[in-house]
């Protein structure tokens, strides 16, 4: 071998060592990544209702009330984030039509800062509310009449879960 030869070897192995240090970190910031994704959620009993009237016309507003409930003797908190308390940022809802139909999200999709920075998260009292009136016809698209379920879906972002869900009729 000559010297150009050890020279290529050299270089190629210091290429391999590099690139396999890259995936390492690759794959650590990704667990971090997913770490702080899921820790939001932790520890937390709070459970959303969904209030609407029984009844709309299609061309309505559908305006509904979003409440946020601490049933427990603790203080707890959650992050507005994929909420209706921070407006149509993301596809909070699973609203379905009576076949099981999914209604469209018109809003937009924000991407955020994980975890959430302090000043997004709402503290409640024990056994205390906060809730938000919303209309849905600003983030759904709602084309037909019929019968609805309104089902909040994003409890591993917020902390917030639903377990029943709201019906509606649109005539």
């Amino acid at each position: 071998m000559n010297i150009s030869t050890y020279t290529l070897a050299a270089f190629a192995g210091i290429l391999l060592t590099l690139a396999s240090c890259q995936s390492t970190k690759k794959t650590e910031d990704a667990k971090i990544a997913t770490t702080d994704t899921t820790a939001v959620a932790t520890d937390t009993a709070l459970v959303a209702t969904i209030q609407a009237n029984p009844d709309y016309r299609l061309q309505d507003s559908i305006s509904v009330l979003f409440i946020v409930s601490n049933p427990t003797p603790d203080t707890l908190r959650f992050t507005q984030y994929h909420t209706p308390f921070e407006g149509f940022m993301s596809n909070f809802l699973t609203i379905t039509d009576a076949s099981g139909a999914e209604v469209p999200y018109i809003g937009a999709m924000t991407r955020r800062i994980m975890p959430p920075p302090e000043e997004t998260y709402h503290t409640l009292a024990p056994r205390a509310q906060d809730s938000v009136r919303f209309a849905l016809s600003k983030g759904y698209h709602f084309e037909k009449p019929g019968t609805y379920s309104l089902l909040y879906n994003s409890g591993t972002i917020s902390g917030i879960s639903q377990t029943e869900a709201t019906e509606i009729v649109l005539k």
